[in-house]
């Protein structure tokens, strides 16, 4: 049994904590489809990717047990780091990229992965190969069939190695404080290709890798059209409330999510119709304006769909105002150490890593620090160890408390910009989209 087959207890301890941690990062989070996972069964697990290692957490956080993943070979260039790394179950993916000569080193990630899936244990592979921070599913890479058919090959105990499609959406890439849903799809039975397989080995993987595609897309937000990306998101969050309530389903981020799916179809499909190509334009311009106001297109789309003064709105500017000195002390206790992961995420900004950087620092810094703050405390201030242990607790407390009123900050401060600019850009896009839809009789 290989390194990478074994749960140590440093590492289930790590899992609880940076699952902790994972999870309060976001302001909502919501599973759905954990019924198709098998059990007891060799699992591949094949998600989209466009957020680094914050895409393995989304994996990691909503799977039942560990997960094994393949990641980026060069994060292994540092001998440390790459041990590190192997200790969280990670293993590096050769590419193209990394040099011919390297490709070969795959054999041994093969050979562990065979081992992973011979022990009933869950593996992850990213089938797009590699990430962007775009709502879009690129092509589909054959490493992780070639795995699945290698493992497959090896079983003896008449099971079959399942691919689950999966899903991951979030508000953000970047910034805490979003959604993120995680969604489970039907899996695929390596058993379905077998036969093909053995045949002609490239037709099977062209068949089951378009098979996995088709799967996975209706699982995600899915924007096929590289011209008119940005209009296509700006309209689908900016739309998203009314198709909504024309669906007359509950109001949650899997819903949210289904209902901008829709209007990504109904847009693309407008995109090409020669009898909506005056409209569509006028929508291109009218979220481009939207876009240029506006650089967290989602949340302000989202913050539009209220109106006026509320009452959650005056709650929550008394909440903050009440609770200021709180956020004071989670200041002085936390400030220096966002500005670092802050400082850390900048320089990774655009690559897809700026999440993955602040995570990690985080996870990192924080403890480290509490216990230094603590130890002076303790030492200089604290006439007794119980005083120094509510310190201790009241730190990592503060922390989240910083960030739940920064959300709630960013919130307040969102809802009244509305309030007083009161932009039109939202009810144009709302009036044009209609226009489209009753043009394709949508």
């Amino acid at each position: 049994m290989s390194q990478f087959s074994k749960t140590s207890f440093l590492y289930s301890l790590l899992r609880i904590y940076s699952n902790f941690i994972y999870r309060r990062w976001f302001n909502t989070i919501e599973v759905n489809g954990e019924g198709n996972i098998p059990e007891g069964e060799p699992v591949i697990f094949a998600p989209n990717h466009q957020n680094g290692l914050i895409d393995a957490m989304a994996l990691l956080s909503s799977s039942p047990q560990p997960v094994v993943f393949w990641v980026r070979a060069d994060l292994f260039k540092n001998k440390v780091v790459g041990a590190v790394l192997r200790s969280l179950k990670m293993m590096p993916a050769y590419r193209m990229r990394n040099g011919i000569q390297n490709l070969k080193k795959n054999v041994e990630s093969i050979e562990h992965s065979d081992d992973v899936l011979l022990n009933d244990q869950f593996l992850c592979l990213m089938p797009e190969g590699g990430q962007e921070e775009q709502r879009t599913l690129r092509p589909l890479v054959k490493g992780i069939f070639r795995a699945a058919f290698s493992a497959q090959e090896k079983m003896e105990n008449g099971k079959w190695v399942r691919i689950v499609p999966t899903g991951i959406d979030y508000g953000h890439y970047d910034k805490s404080g979003r959604h993120l849903v995680v969604t489970f799809g039907k899996p695929i039975s390596i058993k379905d290709y077998k036969k093909s397989y053995e045949e002609n080995a490239p037709v099977a993987l062209n068949q089951i890798k378009e098979e996995l595609a088709n799967r996975i897309e209706p699982l995600m937000l899915n924007i096929r059209s590289a011209e008119n990306y940005e209009t296509i998101y700006a309209a689908a969050y900016l739309y998203n409330w009314r198709m909504l309530q024309e669906m007359n389903v509950p109001d949650n981020e899997t819903n949210r999510l289904a209902a901008r799916q829709r209007i990504v179809d109904i847009l693309q499909c407008a995109e090409t119709e020669s009898s909506c190509s005056e409209l569509f334009e006028e929508l291109k311009a009218v979220c481009e304006e939207w876009c240029n106001k506006n650089k967290d297109v989602a949340f302000s789309a989202k913050m539009q769909e209220y109106e006026g003064l509320d009452a959650d709105l005056i709650v929550k500017v008394f909440y903050l105002i009440l609770t200021l000195p709180l956020q004071l002390y989670s200041i002085v206790m936390n400030g220096l150490q966002f500005l670092i992961c802050k400082a850390g995420g900048k320089k990774m900004r655009g690559t897809g890593f700026e999440a993955s950087v602040k995570f990690g620092l985080a996870g990192i810094l924080l403890p480290i620090t509490y216990i230094i703050l603590t130890t002076i405390f303790g030492l200089s201030y604290s006439p007794d160890a119980m005083t120094t242990l509510c310190f201790a607790i009241s730190l990592p407390l503060s922390f989240f408390f910083f960030q739940r009123y920064r959300w709630k900050f960013q919130y307040v401060k969102e809802r009244l910009k509305i309030f007083f600019t009161k932009p039109k850009e939202p009810k144009r896009v709302e009036s044009i989209i209609d226009q489209i839809r009753s043009l394709l009789g949508k």
